[in-house]
């Protein structure tokens, strides 16, 4: 079967013959440390490509809370964007990287048309070419300045969007200054439409162009900003940018699963490609435990990771325990297997006594934390039958990720309504 993997992969710019060959040198000159850490690096090869987002706008727009907003992080995190009332970018070398990859950075540039940063030196200033996308924000209306920079862009086939921030500041002024005729999809058409049309008179009319508030990230254009810049982000980056942006919405869970799938076939074939170590039951843990290290990593992808529910507890009535069990009753199996079954996978190699007491201890900690996939587990492990488990975790995964999305979504709503009725 692992024979007919890598006859299959060799069309597909991936040789397995080699980097089993490679794993297998690994063993031989470091022993399972060395194996271990080059299998993870393969593992992790998509956090090796740089990646760069500048973003644009005048002082007090928004870019700092925006920057924090798309990587996750409070002001007060460390790390985070500094938020001021005072302009805050004087330099175009500040860059943010994403805390699930480093080399995800995103820019905080000054505007275009100030006497620091004119029009005719602008781009050479900022080296325009080292960014894959630009994101030009404002928080009221586009300027000219802004909407020439857009067009050199263009014109450089350079990706680009337009983005208002503030939006609920927006929706909330006018509330207070209209109570009686107040309707918020009113005053969100109509800043998309006043904003559109600005743009179109000057020559950005095909640009798209999202409203956002970035402490509301679950309401208005935020999640489908997200969307759109995987689309349009350079072909060869896209699938990395999937696997770096953090799933909080149905669409992002969807695109990373996706992406999950098109790498499985990869991910069993490097896990099968365990049987070159040359000591059948090491091997047999080294592989289990490379399983359990790729369920932990579907678990940080869909946001079933601890940080991830912490957050989501700060936007629903559910105490993080209350989530977490609820969490792991829907999947079956306890989810702290990225913690303490992790570990204790890893050390059998160096902890057992007995290669044979080695195979059980692996099977049965990997198969207590995920009793489903137990009839699966059998050695050697085939490719089929990894592939097989990897694909029965990520369904069972995937539909769990979407109901905490949608409880927070309906929480999130209950909780604006009841703020709603208490303001009245």
């Amino acid at each position: 079967m692992l024979a007919a993997a890598a006859a299959d992969t060799t069309d597909m710019g991936w040789n397995f013959v080699s980097e089993a060959e490679e794993l297998k040198e690994a063993f031989n000159s470091g022993g399972v440390e060395a194996f271990r850490a080059l299998l993870e690096k393969k593992r992790d090869k998509w956090k090796q490509i740089p990646r760069n987002v500048a973003v644009i706008g005048r002082p007090g727009v928004g870019k700092s809370s925006f920057i924090n907003a798309i990587r996750r992080v409070d002001a007060d995190d460390e790390g985070a964007a500094p938020v001021a009332v005072r302009e805050t970018t004087v330099t175009v070398d500040r860059s943010y990287p994403h805390p699930r990859n480093p080399l995800l950075k995103f820019w905080d540039l000054p505007g275009v048309g100030t006497s620091p940063f004119p029009r005719q030196t602008y781009l050479s200033h900022i080296q325009v070419d080292r960014f894959d996308f630009f994101v030009l924000i404002t928080a009221d209306r586009f300027t000219q300045d802004d909407t020439w920079l857009g067009r050199e862009f263009a014109k450089r086939k350079k990706k680009y969007f337009f983005v208002r921030t503030k939006v609920g500041a927006d929706i909330s002024n006018n509330e207070q200054a209209h109570p009686k005729t107040h309707k918020e999809d009113d005053v969100v058409r109509d800043i998309l439409e006043s904003t559109q049309e600005h743009l179109k008179k000057n020559g950005c009319e095909k640009v798209p162009v999202f409203l956002i508030d970035s402490y509301k990230i679950e309401k208005f254009d935020f999640n489908e900003l997200e969307r759109r810049l995987i689309k349009d982000f350079p072909k060869l980056k896209k699938a990395d940018l999937v696997l770096s942006l953090q799933a909080t919405s149905r669409e992002m869970i969807s695109l990373k699963v996706a992406e999950l799938r098109s790498r499985m076939w990869k991910r069993a074939a490097l896990s099968g490609a365990v049987a070159a170590i040359p000591v059948p039951f090491v091997s047999m843990a080294m592989d289990i435990g490379f399983m359990a290290k790729e369920f932990e990593f579907y678990c940080t992808q869909l946001g079933l990771d601890e940080i991830s529910l912490r957050r989501y507890t700060g936007l629903t009535n559910k105490g993080y325990e209350e989530l977490r069990l609820d969490v792991e009753y829907k999947l079956g199996f306890a989810g702290v297997i990225t913690n303490e079954a992790i570990n204790m996978v890893a050390e059998l190699p160096e902890k057992a006594c007995t290669l044979a007491s080695l195979a059980g201890a692996a099977v049965g900690e990997l198969t207590r934390f995920i009793p489903f996939i137990r009839p699966l587990i059998a050695a050697p492990l085939s490719f089929a039958k990894t592939c097989c488990a990897l694909k029965l975790v990520l369904r069972v995964m995937e539909s769990v990720a979407l109901a905490v999305i949608r409880s927070t979504v309906e929480n999130c709503a209950v909780s604006s309504e009841s703020d709603e009725t208490v303001d009245d």
